[in-house]
């Protein structure tokens, strides 16, 4: 698989979104908060491993392609060599909870509506494959990553739901949990989540799969 965005493409505008984030002040404070230093590295790490995330790609590969097209580079706005090390020791540092717990507070900065008008909004979700040995036996019990099932197949990993504003496809709301939960059963909590960020309102129409 080639990764080279593509202009206009709805999952390279979310991952675009994605980026502003990482980018922001915000961000960084949570970044430094946690300790994670030096920062402005630990973004361009982080970049590199939700491109993999996003597009499910072993993080090998996912370097490999940022290193050498520079429109991906561009676009994700990394000017040094990506270091495959520098990656898989930024990733040892955390427990996978710990990681989810970062990205998803790292996503969720400034995640609010600017509008008081009702809203179409998409609630979607996303497979998101962890680089690991899938024939490797493994004691999931208390792990964060379970098997899952999409229309790729299985996958070794989690699920992230999305909200997003239909009419700019600006992030409101990221949401990580395990793979084997589905849509139906966790679509209660998200509801009442997203009430009490005051992310939807009364008026607004979301559209979701019939997953749901």
């Amino acid at each position: 698989m080639t990764v080279i965005p593509v202009e206009g493409d709805e999952k390279w505008e979310l991952l675009r979104k994605i980026v502003d984030k990482l980018e922001s002040r915000e961000a960084k404070k949570v970044l430094a908060r946690n300790k994670i230093t030096p920062v402005n590295k630990a973004i361009m790490l982080l970049k590199v491993i939700i491109l993999a995330m996003f597009f499910e790609l072993e993080t090998s590969y996912a370097v490999n392609e940022v290193n050498k097209r520079y429109e991906l580079r561009k676009f994700l706005r990394i000017e040094d060599e990506v270091k495959l090390r520098s990656v898989y020791n930024f990733m040892a540092k955390f427990e996978s909870n710990q990681f989810i717990n970062l990205v998803f507070s790292i996503l969720n900065v400034n995640s609010k509506r600017r509008s008081n008008k009702a809203s179409l909004l998409i609630l979607d979700w996303t497979d998101i494959s962890l680089d690991l040995n899938p024939f490797r036996r493994r004691d999931l019990k208390n792990k964060p990553y379970k098997w899952g099932y999409s229309t790729k197949g299985f996958f070794l990993g989690m699920k992230m739901m999305i909200l997003i504003d239909c009419e700019t496809l600006t992030p409101l709301f990221f949401y990580i949990y395990p793979a084997n939960i589905h849509e139906s059963r966790i679509y209660p909590l998200i509801l009442e989540i997203l009430k009490r960020k005051r992310l939807i309102r009364f008026g607004d129409a979301i559209i979701m799969d019939r997953g749901f």
